[in-house]
Order: structure tokens, then C-alpha cells, then sequence
């Protein structure tokens, strides 16, 4: 059964929240996977905020609980304003300056993840030479 066809017998009212989802994925509900969850989220966030992407998500993983089919998917997906982030259509909703700023952070971490990533690769070789 596919999300819209569960949709239509959920007597809850949060069903409306899964109109958007029945659009986006025709799989069934037992193919539902958490990369389903990440790839929705950064779609949504593209359109809307973050308290409604968060809204749509919980939906889903409710009827999936219901249907015992949740557990899987659930302990992989965080809340975006639980880990306080902002979605796209909220960062463009921000003034210019906040915005730039915005992704001077982001560029800052990139470039410190990177930074580490090479001192983790250099460590591991001055490491393998030495005897154990």
C-alpha cells in the first residue's frame, strides 16, 4: 500500500499532512527507507518551513508506527528544528546580510571538515609505519 492509498483509510486528521509525501513517493510503505526522509526533507525545505516539513514527517512516521512499520525508519530521523536548522525557503526569507553570513558559516565549517579530514588521513599514515 502506498503512502496515498494509506492516506485515504487513516481516520486521523494529520492525513492531509501526507498529501504532499503521496505526491512526491509512489512506493509502498514497507520500501520506505530513512534516505525517503532526507531526500522529502531537503525538497520540502526548499518550498516551506521547517515547522512544516517537521509537521509533514512526524505524519508519517505516526501512520508508520501505527501500521508497525515505523521502527525502522524512526530512529534515523531528527526533527530540523530539533538539531535548529533552517530550511532554504527560511534562509531566503532573511535579510541579505544574515544570509551572507549564513554561508560564510557554512563555508568556515566546510572548510574545517576538510582541514580535519586531511590531518585524520595523515595521522593514519605516520601510524601504519609503526610497529605495534
Amino acid at each position: 500500500m502506498t503512502i496515498r492509498e494509506a492516506a485515504e483509510f487513516w481516520p486521523d486528521p494529520r492525513k492531509e499532512l501526507l498529501k504532499r509525501w503521496g505526491e512526491t513517493f509512489g512506493v509502498t510503505l514497507a520500501e520506505l527507507h530513512p534516505g525517503h526522509f532526507v531526500t522529502y526533507k531537503k525538497d520540502r525545505g526548499e518550498e516551506t518551513s521547517s515547522a512544516e516539513v517537521d509537521a509533514e514527517v512526524a505524519a508519517l512516521l505516526e501512520l508508520l508506527k501505527q501500521l508497525g512499520l515505523g521502527s525502522e525508519v524512526e530512529r534515523y530521523i531528527r526533527p530540523l528544528s530539533e538539531a535548529g536548522e533552517l530550511t532554504s525557503a527560511e534562509i531566503r526569507a532573511l535579510p541579505e546580510p544574515a544570509q551572507r553570513y549564513i554561508e560564510r558559516l557554512k563555508q568556515e565549517i566546510s572548510d574545517l571538515e576538510a582541514a580535519n579530514d586531511r590531518m585524520e588521513s595523515r595521522i593514519r599514515r605516520t601510524n601504519w609505519g609503526r610497529s605495534r
